[in-house]
């Protein structure tokens, strides 16, 4: 059986060592382009540079992925800056399902092979990385992003990114 104090080290590891995260973590995107949902254009996410950003990796088939995209919508109105790719998934499925719950993104990829998720280590929908305003990723969280996570965890280390105070 754990000790207290292990469980309080762990604790303090997950929820109180927000800042911590960034230190531990940068590397940069992969150089791949992805396709635009709903067009014929491409678009290489590392050209995304000048302020941070969300990579939120999402799927029409996926469940958790309709609840977390309310929570997204609540995120994208504190001006925050979100990229979302439809990961293994069909460009129309994918359009359709935007349609129907609404889209948090300011720009929607699709990546149906999974290749590009392959190369950051996404396992499976949702999960959300945090990329700097040079094109790295400083911080990856996989699974549902629910406010106490947003709160303790991701938003500081964004509006330390971008400058401002948590």
């Amino acid at each position: 059986m754990a000790s207290a104090s292990a469980w309080s080290g762990a604790l303090w590891l997950y929820f109180g060592a927000a800042y911590s995260d960034l230190s531990g973590t940068k590397f940069p995107l992969p150089d791949q382009p992805l396709e635009v949902l709903g067009s014929s254009e491409s678009v290489e996410l590392g050209s995304l540079q000048g302020e941070p950003y969300l990579i939120n990796f999402w799927a029409s088939w996926c469940v958790t992925c309709q609840t977390e995209n309310k929570f997204l919508h609540e995120i994208a109105s504190e001006n925050i800056r979100l990229v979302g790719i439809a990961l293994k998934d069909d460009p129309i499925s994918a359009e359709g399902w935007l349609q129907q719950f609404g889209s948090p993104f300011q720009l929607s990829l699709v990546d149906s092979s999974g290749s590009y998720g392959e190369r950051l280590g996404v396992q499976g929908a949702p999960e959300t990385f945090l990329v700097d305003r040079d094109g790295n990723v400083r911080f990856h969280y996989q699974g549902l992003i629910q406010p106490e996570v947003w709160q303790s965890r991701i938003r500081p280390l964004y509006l330390q990114l971008r400058g401002d105070s948590p």
